[in-house]
């Protein structure tokens, strides 16, 4: 049970730092995304959102579950690039 809390984490900073950082090259550097860098936002926020689920539940099979749909999210972002 010692890697759930690093997972959970994890699944936070993956993808809030890659969002951060396309939303700082866009509108502090003025790098204007294409079309499929836009796509890849989604399943991003995605992660973050069923992340900050898991943190509400905080221990159990729900929590596990938010986790691991967080995980996929990101795999589906790194398949659309």
């Amino acid at each position: 049970m010692t890697g759930f809390p690093l997972a959970r984490l994890l699944a936070l900073l993956v993808p809030a730092a890659l969002l951060g950082g396309a939303l700082l090259s866009q509108y502090g550097f003025g790098l204007f995304p294409c079309e499929m860098c836009h796509w890849q936002r989604w399943p991003h926020e995605a992660a973050i959102g069923f992340t900050i689920l898991a943190f509400l539940f905080r221990s159990g099979a729900a929590a596990r579950l938010f986790v691991m749909l967080a995980g996929i999210a990101i795999l589906v972002s790194g398949a659309i690039g």
